[in-house]
């Protein structure tokens, strides 16, 4: 990515690292991956496994871990504790300083009786309802829905194509084994600094509120039903399915396509890797793995034996 001029000095101080001696006035003009970047661009390294493409590259500057070492002496050398991270803080500075992206689109639709915060962003073809509260500096993706009722609230993104509020899936069946339509009448609360991927929809309530609490993180495609409740700094990765009235807690690692089923809690700090099926309640802490889900030590266990049978 080009952008206007800044220095590195300028960086730097925005990132609260220390500038190498004598390169405060250096101008970085972009930010790009190492083999692209060019003598004015900025670029990072955090993984050992492409130290010899940063040794290569011919960046301007690179972020590097304070213990890592580079044999690299055209490049400025900018130590950081965690390159990865100041260099997403970087894109989220420029992204901020130099996006076009303003105010409401006209395309977007948006009712009268919305309340959207004056820094808001709604872009082209967004659709706001009625009684739609948005807070401070949220950012509403290209044709993102946010249906009647619902709360989204500061520096929170919704990303294109979601859908915020549509009705939850709930029907009941009669004695004749046809399904009656069971109305949602809640909302879709989305607490500050949260991320809802493109193309996600996260269901209203049927009754009180569908919740996402603050700093949770959800990829693209994902799947959150009625009255669920994501806990803060969960993150879910795409493909993801979480069934009516499950509860997941805090600081959660769910992978991509995993499938929970209704009804249950998933306490805090819990990890489970891609494609896993969740059939009970999981407590803190607890890592798991597979369909039906185990322990991972566990299923680590029974996938050993059940390859030693196969031999």
């Amino acid at each position: 990515m080009i952008h206007e001029a800044l220095t590195l000095g300028a960086i730097c101080a925005n990132l609260q690292l220390p500038c190498p001696q004598g390169q405060k006035g250096q101008v970085i003009t972009g930010v790009t991956t190492l083999q692209e970047a060019g003598p004015e661009d900025l670029s990072f390294l955090s993984n050992p496994k492409y130290i010899d493409q940063a040794n290569a590259s011919k960046a301007g500057a690179i972020l590097v871990d304070e213990k890592v070492e580079l044999t690299n002496t055209t490049t400025t050398i900018v130590r950081a504790k965690d390159p990865y991270l100041s260099f997403a803080l970087h894109l989220r500075f420029i992204e901020g300083k130099f996006s076009e992206t303003k105010g409401q689109h006209p395309s977007s639709i948006i009712d009268p009786k919305a309340q959207i915060h004056a820094t808001a962003i709604i872009e082209a073809g967004a659709i706001i309802e009625d009684g739609v509260v948005i807070g401070a500096h949220s950012h509403i993706g290209l044709g993102a829905k946010i249906l009647h009722g619902c709360i989204i609230g500061e520096h929170t993104t919704i990303k294109a194509g979601a859908v915020i509020g549509s009705e939850g899936f709930g029907f009941a069946p009669d004695q004749q084994g046809h399904y009656h339509r069971i109305p949602q009448l809640g909302i879709v609360r989305i607490e500050n600094n949260v991320s809802i991927g493109a193309n996600t929809t996260v269901d209203r309530a049927a009754l009180g509120e569908t919740v996402i609490e603050e700093g949770a993180k959800i990829d693209n495609l994902c799947m959150i039903a009625h009255n669920v409740r994501v806990g803060a700094h969960t993150v879910l990765a795409a493909q993801t399915g979480i069934a009516g009235s499950t509860t997941v807690g805090k600081h959660c690692m769910i992978g991509g396509q995993v499938g929970i089923i209704g009804h249950l809690t998933i306490g805090d700090h819990v990890k489970i890797y891609a494609q896993t099926g969740v059939m009970h309640d999981v407590p803190s802490n607890k890592t798991i793995f597979g369909s039906p889900a185990l322990e991972h030590r566990h299923f680590l266990k029974s996938f050993a034996a059940f390859k030693k049978q196969g031999e």
